[in-house]
């Protein structure tokens, strides 16, 4: 955990460089900072996450028709871009991917980073916000009554930085990481841009530790004016049959490959290779192991 934690210090003082030579106070050059930090890496993401369907095996025209982004979601000016050391942006990203590669999945890296740049000292001004700890979301997530092994929601409709829909699928990933297949997510926040910090703690881990979720959906609205109006949602995918059938495969080559059915056996549901396709799937080990 303290590790952790000097990562995520080591992230904000990188991310704090981003704008450090903006002509403005250094309240606003942080927040400004933090702000592109988040929508560049999630460009990042939402890239890689396209990119990781068609690996598996999917036409443009069935990825489009399983992911659906809003423009809004991650939108970046040029002059963002051009006002910004574009250095310190990429190394911010690249030490934020490194964080959640090593941390374990579904971790709430961002939460309170984000309320200690942007929310604190505001003192009630605008949306009076104030974010759940990770700490406190895991802990409430211990209290729920999760059967993973079935198909089952996460729902947050006041979402922030996504506390309380990471705890969950954290606990999820420890207990059986299988499970996440049975998992739809479903986030809601008032703010766009809280809207774009969880989208990228969902995609981020997704992409990054290879995940597949059933679906993941966020709307932002006023859930108490807004929900039941049929606002279209930022962001939205699910996962489609062909993505997992193309898992099995792999894996099924992976254990031919390795001559894991010759020690253990065939499964029912395996068909024992004759010897031309069993020296076809052995050559392929190499292939297949980096797959």
């Amino acid at each position: 955990m303290n590790e952790l934690k000097n990562q995520i210090e080591t992230l904000r003082k990188t991310i704090f460089k981003i704008y450090e030579n903006h002509p403005e106070n250094d309240r606003t050059n942080q927040e400004d900072s933090f702000k592109l930090f988040v929508k560049g890496a999630l460009n990042i993401q939402l890239k890689l996450f396209i990119e990781r369907y068609k690996r598996l095996g999917l036409s443009d025209a069935e990825t489009m028709q399983c992911i659906v982004i809003h423009p809004s979601l991650y939108e970046i000016s040029s002059k963002q871009i051009d006002d910004c050391d574009s250095q310190a942006l990429s190394i911010a990203v690249a030490q934020y991917f490194e964080i959640v590669s090593i941390a374990p999945a579904y971790t709430d890296v961002l939460s309170l980073l984000l309320e200690s740049i942007l929310l604190v000292g505001k003192r009630g001004k605008g949306l009076g916000q104030c974010l759940t700890p990770p700490s406190l979301a895991s802990g409430c997530s211990e209290l729920m009554p999760m059967q993973t092994d079935q198909p089952f929601k996460v729902m947050e409709m006041c979402c922030g930085a996504g506390a309380f829909v990471l705890a969950p699928l954290q606990q999820m990933m420890e207990r059986n990481p299988n499970h996440a297949k049975n998992a739809t997510v479903i986030a809601n926040d008032i703010d766009p841009f809280m809207c774009c910090t969880t989208t990228l703690q969902i995609i981020a881990n997704t992409v990054i530790n290879d995940i597949d979720l059933c679906e993941f959906t966020q709307h932002c609205s006023n859930v108490i004016t807004e929900w039941t109006s049929g606002n279209p949602y930022l962001f939205r995918f699910i996962t489609p049959a062909k993505i997992y059938e193309s898992r099995a495969r792999i894996r099924e080559e992976k254990l031919r490959a390795y001559g894991y059915y010759e020690i253990f056996g065939y499964p029912a549901n395996v068909t024992p290779l004759r010897d031309s396709e069993a020296r076809r799937v052995h050559s392929a080990t190499q292939l297949v192991g980096a797959a």
